[in-house]
């Protein structure tokens, strides 16, 4: 792909976004001459002098893939977006690396030393809406409450990052192949037995990543851990028993994200687990069949439950059908999450619950309320698929206690919660005719090679 070109469209579909915000928003009764993203300021520790982590705002992302902080984007409608970009002169921090992409070929670009000066280089912006995290900042360039992060404009804005660009496709491919890398080199520790510290750290290097450089918290849980699904520490013990390893992590390329998750079981792992992880592969493969445009997202969502009551049912673990498991919520303790999110500059990328441009939103099913996408997907959206089945007894005691315990097969969940639980994921790109899985070709699952 030649990138210069490539992220010159870019460029003109997103002002071309931002001037349809503008002018929805004028339409809403906010009227604004232009808009200033802003890469953000940096935040401190409380009571401390250590600065957090920083990572620019994603909407000031979407325009320029520059790191640290203080930079701005000013939008003005029929002019070419301006970044003012800001180089400081330090000895006790060295500035931010120039990423190696052509945007200041495309953009207009002023470089500044301090954020004072970026500040005096935007011109009057007054009557500008800010988007960014910092409203002290917006109050020092004349703009007023109301100018920042309108809802108006803000709704037609986030609506508009779910259909990628083809550089915005092409950047979340080249960060499934970075995390392809390091998922190889954890796959290659699992027959070793090595502990998760040395796991990740494994991940780092084959990516060669720093761990803030990852796309989010790294999940590499032997055993019961797995059950844990944001599971974020890094045991340095061998694993006892190590039968099952879950891996969830990413990368980022240019400011956006890929999402890979893969379950390895080992030998010795309960005869059960295996036909529950075999089956668990058959039915992702299965819902990313389902992805394409004007489909709905909840239906998918819908489908995973049928088929983890499926899995549940044939592996002796409910004695009932699917359909009355699905009805009575049986599956819901083994599955407490959504089958996945619009992924892009955000690893939950935004607007994944808005039906319009104006703000709609579809709530999720009450029943599942952690779904984190109900939007109907089109050509251009990007989403993960990550079907789950968890050994969680915090979540399994009310039935346990409850009224239908005799549908479920204790002893046997039981013998299986030191397993921990299963969880399959892979980024799927919505194209006119159907799909394209962006992460299976390089990541394989996991009786593949």
């Amino acid at each position: 792909m030649d990138l210069r070109q490539s992220f010159s469209d870019h460029i003109t579909r997103a002002a071309g976004d931002a001037e349809t915000a503008l002018a929805a928003a004028r339409g809403d009764g906010a009227a604004f001459e232009g808009i200033v993203l802003h890469a953000g300021t940096r935040a401190y520790y409380h009571a401390d002098d250590m600065a957090m982590h920083f990572r620019p705002t994603p909407h000031f992302a979407r325009f320029a893939p520059v790191p640290g902080p203080d930079h701005f984007v000013v939008v003005r409608p029929g002019t070419r977006p301006k970044l003012v970009q800001v180089i400081p002169r330090d000895f006790w921090y060295e500035p931010p690396g120039e990423p190696d992409h052509p945007y200041a070929q495309v953009l207009e670009v002023v470089q500044t030393t301090t954020p004072d000066e970026a500040r005096a280089r935007l011109g009057d912006v007054a009557r500008f809406a800010y988007v960014g995290n910092d409203a002290a900042t917006a109050a020092a360039l004349g703009m007023p409450p109301s100018a920042v992060e309108p809802a108006a404009l803000l709704a037609p804005l986030d609506w508009t990052r779910a259909a990628k660009t083809a550089y915005e496709v092409e950047c979340i491919r080249e960060a499934g192949r970075i995390a392809a890398r390091g998922h190889r080199a954890v796959r290659d520790g699992v027959a070793t037995l090595r502990t998760e510290r040395e796991l990740h750290a494994a991940y780092l290097e084959a990516c060669g990543i720093l761990e803030h450089e990852c796309a989010y918290n790294n999940i590499i849980a032997w055993d019961e851990c797995a059950a844990t699904l944001h599971y974020e520490t890094k045991r340095h013990t061998k694993p006892q028993p190590g039968h099952v390893l879950l891996v969830d992590a990413g990368a980022r390329f240019h400011g956006y994200a890929s999402d890979i998750t893969r379950t390895y079981a080992r030998p010795g792992a309960h005869a059960v687990f295996w036909a529950l992880l075999d089956g668990m592969e058959v039915l992702q493969r299965d819902l990313v069949g389902r992805v394409g445009p004007r489909r709905s997202y909840v239906e998918i969502h819908e489908a995973t439950h049928r088929g983890v009551a499926t899995l549940l049912v044939d592996a002796g673990i409910l004695h009932t059908s699917p359909a009355e498991a699905v009805e009575r919520g049986f599956t819901r303790p083994f599955l407490p999450h959504g089958v996945g999110h619009h992924l892009g500059l955000q690893v939950h990328d935004v607007g994944g619950r808005q039906v319009s441009p104006r703000g709609d939103r579809r709530e999720p099913p009450a029943s599942s309320p952690a779904l984190r996408t109900t939007r109907d997907l089109e050509p251009g959206h990007v989403v993960t698929i990550e079907p789950g089945l968890y050994f969680i007894p915090m979540l399994l005691e009310p039935f346990r206690n409850g009224a239908a315990a005799a549908v479920f097969d204790w002893q046997l969940i039981d013998a299986l919660v030191p397993c921990g639980g299963i969880r399959v994921e892979d980024d799927i790109l919505v194209t006119a005719d159907g799909r394209e899985d962006l992460t299976r070709p390089v990541v394989p699952g996991h009786r593949d090679n």
